[in-house]
């Protein structure tokens, strides 16, 4: 499909038959709108799909989480924070939605009400007497489009029931059926970061308990929910913390880690087994790129180190440009080419033309310091710089950092959907968000308009407390969330790993160990 094709409601039927949704099935939906592109009807085309594949004995449900923000729960008001089908979902007629005010759940069809039923009434939000645990009990499935494990709501199931030490407590109000506010005394309520939820993908595929499929772009996960909660229950009854991460600098995960206390080791580790890199990369939609300056001194040495690690695709710094009959020839005999060519912001017909010269796909510019030029004159420097660029095939790519006038996600992609070139697009580097004290994914690629225009990623991580460079998947840039995020969306533009500044020629290898032990582990 074509950006330009609207994506239609019979192909999402279509899709979801192969997936392997049958009718009747009680059906528990995450999905993202934008991972399908443009779709001809919008949410409510994806919602009748759903629908037509469940029949009318089945039973949609949604989470329709609300945001924190301290107002009592009233179903019928407070609208859903979790994305626009939930909402378009909840404000269909015949819909019902339960009244529990931290994790409410819309639903219609033949079993609704009894999916629904008391939903307030539980202390745990989660807990097998609410619509998650009724999905277990029901031979239920979950349906991740567009989305990973880490939407899996029904791990908070098999959390709750197993009564895990980190979850907490508090108080919430709602609006019961008769008009009058009620306070509930919430207990074993989940909330905060679970960094380790991507090793179960591994084990729900082993044990048969998900097939995976794509609904064009959208990579769909159709999931068994007793079967799930079977291994989920099994890995955390033995290992109270597995559901959580390794990384020291997770704030979250190091404080449940405290409150499990001496059992809080957490069992299987990722371990990178995968020995022909090269073919790992090739199954993937992204493509794995490294700077060739920052590898290694000499060109030779850092091609040499970056196809050791299966990466054939290398970026080139304008400063430090080997000849390009030498270069060409030493990519050629290596089976690697020169993809990115990243360059300062100057006269756009001499950027295109040295990019032309190198026969890359992109040009990268970062964006300037807001003392260089203004917005306004920005603007107009990326309109040309789209035009001259995309008039030789090549995509121009603005990158964000600090103290520029793309310092956030939210000025990055502002800036390059205000110029409105079809050749522009974004390249995104969460530490520089990181080193701010921002949240690289959950605040900019999650829900924000960044990921309509992203084709460039930085796979650099930080700590934000000491600036200081880490492994991939080791800090605060949560690269590990962006990754597979980008890989629900079956993203085809570029990843960019970096070395370790600190160590030198070393400090490649050991980025790289970190980048394989992310993909074994999602």
């Amino acid at each position: 499909m074509t950006s330009e094709t609207l994506l239609s409601k019979q192909q999402i039927a279509d899709g979801l038959k192969a997936l392997g949704l049958c009718r009747g099935t009680i059906l528990m939906v995450h999905a993202s709108l934008s991972s399908l592109g443009k779709v001809d009807g919008g949410a409510d085309a994806l919602i009748d799909a759903l629908l037509e594949a469940l029949g009318p004995e089945g039973t949609l449900l949604m989470p329709t989480h609300p945001a924190r923000d301290g107002r009592t729960f009233h179903p019928d008001a407070v609208p859903s924070d979790m994305g626009t089908i939930t909402e378009t979902f909840r404000l269909r007629p015949g819909v019902l939605r339960s009244r529990h005010p931290y994790h409410p759940v819309a639903a219609v069809g033949a079993r609704a009400e009894e999916m629904l039923r008391d939903h307030e009434q539980s202390a745990a939000p989660d807990g097998p007497e609410t619509p998650y645990g009724r999905l277990i009990a029901l031979d239920g499935r979950v349906l991740h489009i567009g989305c990973d494990l880490n939407t899996l709501t029904l791990l908070h199931t098999v959390e709750a029931e197993l009564n895990l030490p980190y979850l907490r407590e508090l108080e919430m109000k709602y609006v019961d059926a008769r008009g009058e506010t009620r306070t509930l005394q919430i207990k074993r309520c989940p909330g905060g970061h679970r960094g380790g939820v991507w090793k179960f993908d591994r084990l729900f595929r082993e044990a048969g308990a998900m097939s995976v499929g794509r609904i064009d772009r959208a990579v769909c996960r159709l999931i068994s929910a007793p079967q799930a909660a079977a291994i989920m229950r099994r890995e955390m009854a033995r290992h109270p913390a597995f559901a959580l991460d390794d990384n020291p600098h997770c704030a979250d995960c190091v404080r449940f880690r405290s409150k499990i206390g001496p059992r809080a080791q957490t069992g299987r580790k990722p371990r990178v087994r995968i020995h022909n890199k090269a073919r790992r990369l090739a199954r993937e939609d992204f493509r794995l790129t490294a700077p060739l300056r920052a590898v290694a001194r000499h060109p030779e040495q850092a091609l040499d180190l970056i196809r050791e690690e299966g990466i054939a695709h290398v970026e080139l710094h304008t400063e430090h440009l080997p000849e390009p009959e030498g270069l060409n020839r030493q990519l050629t005999d290596r089976g690697m080419v020169a993809a990115v060519l990243r360059t300062d912001l100057g006269p756009p017909d001499e950027i295109a033309e040295q990019a032309a010269r190198r026969k890359v796909a992109c040009v990268h510019v970062s964006a300037p310091d807001r003392t260089e030029m203004n917005r306004s004159q920005l603007i107009d420097a990326l309109g040309t710089l789209g035009r001259t660029a995309g008039e030789r095939g090549i995509t121009a790519l603005l990158g964000n950092r600090p103290d520029s006038l793309a310092e956030t996600a939210e000025e990055l992609a502002a800036l390059v959907k205000e110029v409105g070139s079809p050749n522009l697009k974004t390249s995104y580097n969460p530490a520089h968000v990181a080193r701010s004290g921002g949240s690289p994914f959950y605040g900019g690629l999650y829900r924000g308009p960044l990921r309509r225009t992203v084709h460039h990623v930085e796979l650099q991580d930080v700590v934000a407390a000491d600036k200081r460079g880490v492994p991939p998947g080791m800090g605060n840039a949560e690269t590990i969330e962006i990754i597979s995020n980008l890989r629900c969306r079956s993203f085809d533009g570029f990843l960019c790993l970096w070395p370790l500044p600190e160590q030198a020629d070393g400090g490649f290898r050991e980025a790289a160990r970190g980048f394989w032990e992310i993909m074994e582990r999602i």
